[in-house]
């Protein structure tokens, strides 16, 4: 079964039809990507409105949902809409602003709307457990990551500046796939302790600790990974610390297996750094979902209550963040399976001197 016909049977006896505004969510149940455009998902059969700029594209690749051209929209959802006798509509919230849910309730005539965040969250749901061809198309989306990896350990040297590194790894995701997840994250030295901090014209200094944080984008999946390196000889101290990060990292993966709750996990690693008095220094979650959107459930921090279930793709990134000083942060990606990982990220966890 689809994932699509999986759906149409979990729409409530209550409501007729559920409209998917989202082009993120559109691109999950159809595998079509598109800027313009609606998903009405019936319980009998789903149907995809397209535009002049989409629909014979639409028409050589989409199947599993009937397409319905559109030259003014409103006026032909109406009518679509009476000729199908559908009289309750719900529509998903998390993507929909205020503004374009009133507009929906000015222009969509002879219909009682309907928010249900019950329909959202089983949206949200479907899309964390992934497909094998979904886990392949990451797998293949972290094989360029990887490889970038290894490309910029032949770039980085004293005098490089954090925004040429950063450009660096961007240029060589985009010649290898089709984006970038996110702008890379490219941090030295002191600003290693910024988690997220932007890439400046700083130049890397021996002794510099270099967290960078980068993932591309392949057949509309993404990929994420941090490593973190020496520019020069580390000092003793930041052996150190690196090796308390790998550790925890290390704990967090041996955790992670179907049925555990995602806060637990993050409960494991936090365990850990308190041994070495590492509190506040960790003060993010330890890892989140990647797919269509390189952050999205289920998410492995503090509060989230999640069941993890085998074939979900999250995240496993524990980092220390010295204020002022120096941060190290290791992230691979991994597949969720009964009695373990399957871990995506390929490329060396070794403290690397460059």
């Amino acid at each position: 079964m689809n994932k699509l016909k999986e759906f149409e049977a979990k729409l409530p006896k209550e409501i007729d039809a559920f409209l998917v505004c989202s082009g993120i969510n559109r691109r999950y149940f159809t595998n079509f990507s598109s800027t313009a455009g609606a998903l009405l998902i019936t319980k009998k059969k789903s149907y995809l409105f397209l535009d002049f700029r989409y629909i014979e594209m639409a028409q050589k690749s989409v199947k599993d949902v009937d397409l319905v051209f559109f030259s003014e929209f409103y006026e032909d959802f109406n009518n679509f809409l009476e000729e199908k006798g559908i009289k309750k509509l719900a529509i998903e919230t998390e993507h929909t602003s205020i503004k374009k849910y009133e507009e929906y309730k000015e222009k969509i005539k002879n219909v009682e709307f309907v928010c249900d965040e019950n329909l959202d969250r089983e949206v949200l749901s479907f899309r964390s457990k992934k497909t094998e061809e979904e886990i392949n198309k990451i797998k293949l989306s972290q094989e360029v990551t990887d490889a970038a990896f290894s490309h910029i350990l032949e770039f980085i040297a004293q005098g490089r500046t954090e925004k040429e590194v950063a450009f660096e790894i961007e240029s060589f995701i985009l010649k290898n796939a089709e984006a970038n997840s996110f702008s890379a994250i490219v941090v030295s030295g002191k600003n290693s302790s910024l988690p997220h901090g932007r890439p400046s014209s700083k130049k890397l200094e021996k002794g510099d600790l270099v967290t960078m944080d980068f993932g591309a984008v392949l057949y509309g999946y993404c990929s994420d990974m941090t490593r973190t390196v020496c520019v020069g000889t580390p000092s003793s101290f930041q052996k150190e610390l690196y090796s308390t990060v790998l550790n925890a990292q290390e704990v967090g993966l041996k955790t992670i297996k179907e049925g555990l709750i995602c806060k637990d996990v993050d409960a494991k690693v936090r365990e850990y750094f308190k041994q070495f008095n590492y509190v506040e220094e960790f003060g993010h979650g330890l890892g989140h979902g990647v797919g269509l959107e390189i952050h999205e459930d289920p998410y492995l921090n503090k509060v989230c209550d999640i069941k993890l279930e085998k074939n979900m793709v999250v995240t496993v990134e524990p980092g220390l963040y010295l204020k002022d000083k120096m941060g190290i942060r290791i992230e691979d990606m991994v597949v969720v399976k009964e009695d373990g990982i399957l871990n995506l990220t390929k490329s060396s966890k070794e403290f690397i001197c460059v």
